[in-house]
């Protein structure tokens, strides 16, 4: 009886999966007969690593709702539905519909990225294509491991290298086959996957491609930063970080963008290493999302920023600078996210000019030109502060800000959210378990995995 119910939850799972993967399936109802449809070359693996709606624009957007940028009016919370409203004040469950959310996006592009590697070892089992099949490889772990990451966001606690061994992390995937049972390995185990995918991708990537849409071994070496500032790993941080700003560190220079404009940051401009996007959210919408007035106030008057990236709205300043150059919220890798990291690690490391090196570059670039001067700090807690000042002002709207918040209450700076709604008041307090957001109870009853304790 016991299989049998395994069976059911399993094929149901597949349905799921199958369900969220229309860009697949369109790719393979494309064949002369979709009966028959089997995946014969790189060319066919190629093409689904190049569905850039399902691959790059599909990233969870779930840490960015909960985060502290914007907040809501009492009417358009109201009118969102139960699990986002659920989602939005930090609720210990039924935060997502079933079948279709961010967790079933972001494993969606595991299985694309397991499916092409499956097929690509086939491949090379008979000897052809050498070549391409590296490439796809080296995309499919890329991509893998950033998913991964983009998971442990959302659904695992801060990594403490202490306690990393008995934290629950999150599924880690490595075949296709829905036949073999889901399990969630520790988060130190989460970890090392992703890091072990992101540096197998590197040898296997060029150095830059023509489009960011596809990564190369710059955006490996800036996804690998990332991932390592957030597990604590400074020295590796900043290894991978400088190693990406050697192939890519072009600054825009907002003195020359029209501050007027609807979006004055262009898409796919000099910065952008890799593109993303997060999934779509009614809770951050320009039209409903407003920009919270703390971190508003943190920019002075000769910071270009105040202009380029938020202009006045109905009720108040909404967001309007994203490196996607549009309505979308770019979640990929841009020069001034990796300067930012270097910063931060040569500031731990105590090399404090260096740091204000890099901070100073990038606030060269964004203030107004006569009113530049160059930032100073006596002491590595001065640095470090500066450089979060920096990355709190820098990064908005990148899905980034619940990572920091997390990181950052572990070190204790007592970050507590709070949202004011109907006349009651929310509060996620530092270090909460429900920093680790509940996962989608569908997915719990399918699967049979722990769900994250409240």
């Amino acid at each position: 009886m016991k299989n049998k119910h395994q069976s059911k939850r399993r094929l149901l799972l597949i349905f799921c999966l199958l369900s969220a993967l229309c860009g697949c399936k369109k790719f393979l109802e494309e064949k002369p007969d979709s009966k028959l449809a089997t995946i014969t070359s790189a060319q066919d693996i190629q093409a689904l690593l190049d569905n850039y709606l399902k691959i790059n624009e599909n990233d969870q957007s779930v840490t960015q709702v909960c985060a502290d940028d914007s907040y809501l009016t009492d009417a358009v919370f109201n009118a969102r539905k139960e699990t986002e409203r659920n989602l939005y004040i930090w609720a210990p469950s039924n935060t997502f519909d079933p079948t279709f959310n961010s967790w079933t996006d972001t494993y969606s592009i595991v299985y694309i990225a397991n499916l092409a590697l499956d097929h690509a070892e086939t491949l090379k089992k008979n000897g052809s294509e050498a070549a391409s099949l590296n490439s796809i490889r080296g995309e499919a772990l890329f991509h893998r491991g950033r998913e991964f990451l983009n998971a442990a966001n959302a659904w695992a606690l801060d990594y403490d290298a202490a306690k990393a061994s008995g934290t629950l992390g999150i599924p880690t995937p490595q075949s296709p086959d829905f036949n073999i049972p889901t399990v969630r390995p520790n988060l130190e185990q989460t970890f090392l996957r992703i890091v072990e995918d992101l540096k197998s991708s590197i040898p296997l990537l060029p150095a830059k491609t023509q489009t960011p849409y596809k990564p190369s071994k710059c955006a490996a070496y800036g996804m690998l930063a990332r991932a390592l500032l957030y597990k604590d790993d400074f020295a590796g941080a900043l290894k991978y970080a400088d190693s990406c700003l050697q192939l890519s560190s072009a600054l825009m220079d907002y003195n020359l963008l029209n501050p007027a404009s609807d979006f004055p940051i262009p898409r796919l401009n000099s910065e952008v290493i890799f593109e993303s996007k997060l999934i779509p959210s009614g809770q951050i919408l320009q039209s409903r999302a407003y920009i919270n007035p703390e971190l508003y106030a943190l920019y002075a008057d000769n910071d270009l920023r105040k202009t380029v990236l938020y202009k006045r709205g109905t009720l108040d300043w909404v967001f309007k600078g994203s490196y996607d150059g549009a309505n979308g919220f770019f979640s990929g890798l841009a020069t001034d996210e990796i300067l930012l990291i270097r910063a931060e690690c040569l500031a731990r490391a105590g090399n404090i000019g260096a740091a204000l090196s890099d901070l100073n570059l990038l606030r060269k670039s964004r203030l107004k030109a006569s009113a530049y001067t160059a930032l100073q700090a006596n002491s590595i807690l001065e640095a470090l502060l500066l450089v979060k000042k920096e990355r709190r002002m820098e990064l908005p709207f990148r899905g980034l800000r619940w990572m920091d918040i997390k990181r950052w209450n572990a070190e204790g700076d007592g970050i507590t959210l709070t949202r004011k709604l109907n006349q009651a008041t929310y509060t996620l307090e530092p270090n909460s378990l429900r920093y680790a957001i509940a996962i989608p109870e569908d997915i719990i009853q399918l699967s049979g995995i722990a769900q994250n304790p409240r």
